[in-house]
């Protein structure tokens, strides 16, 4: 498997490696914990060492993985309490993104979350979880963009790196389905531009500690 550097989506070498890198840990071949040895992606990658190595610091500038001295990179394990940590974390800077939005919403908006939702129901109808997890990321970004907070949304991309890694091992299609039904509510909710109810909705859609 090569990469392109001249690729369509304009990513370095460095960006689609930590793309798939990170699908790989989404899907579950790569489990918390887990050592990545640089040399062994190189070769099966068949590209040098050094977009291998960027590729890996990428993932540990967003929490996913974390370099162990003496012990190299490994997929980065979250505790349930840190992971509960994260996720209440989550919460309140997507209420405060969406207490901000209120006053700035338009049409032009809400079909751009609606496309983003569409997103999220194909992937969800091809049972994929990986991209229906991220396809749900980009449509909460959606309103950190809005808000045109740089801090609050760099934080958040931090933050939902790191929970979506961590939860992984937790998403089954059955939740999927679950979880897809709280989002379609909070998704109504800010149709008929109800942000207080969108507020209460999605505060059940982020804080699912209910998972075992």
């Amino acid at each position: 498997m090569g990469f392109n550097e001249n690729s369509i989506s304009k990513k370095t070498i460095a960006e689609q490696i930590a793309e798939q890198l990170l699908f790989r840990i989404f899907s579950g071949q790569y489990e918390q914990g887990q050592r990545l040895i640089e040399s062994e992606i190189a070769k099966e990658l068949q590209v040098s060492h050094a977009p291998v190595r960027e590729a890996l610091y990428l993932l540990q500038k967003d929490g996913v993985v974390e370099k162990i001295q003496h012990k190299g990179v490994s997929v980065k394990i979250i505790s349930d309490q840190e992971l509960k940590d994260y996720l209440e974390t989550l919460y309140y800077l997507l209420d405060l993104a969406l207490k901000n939005c209120e006053t700035k919403w338009t049409a032009d908006f809400q079909k751009e979350l609606l496309l983003r939702f569409e997103t999220m129901e194909q992937r969800k109808s091809v049972k994929n979880i990986y991209e229906y997890v991220v396809a749900f990321a980009h449509l909460l970004e959606l309103f950190f963009d809005i808000t045109g907070n740089i801090a609050m949304l760099r934080f958040f991309k931090e933050t939902i790196f790191v929970t979506n890694v961590a939860a992984q091992t937790k998403w089954k299609m059955n939740l999927v389905e679950s979880y897809h039904m709280s989002i379609h509510t909070f998704i109504k909710c800010i149709e008929i531009s109800d942000f207080e109810n969108a507020r209460n909705a999605i505060k059940d859609v982020i804080l699912w500690h209910h998972f075992n």
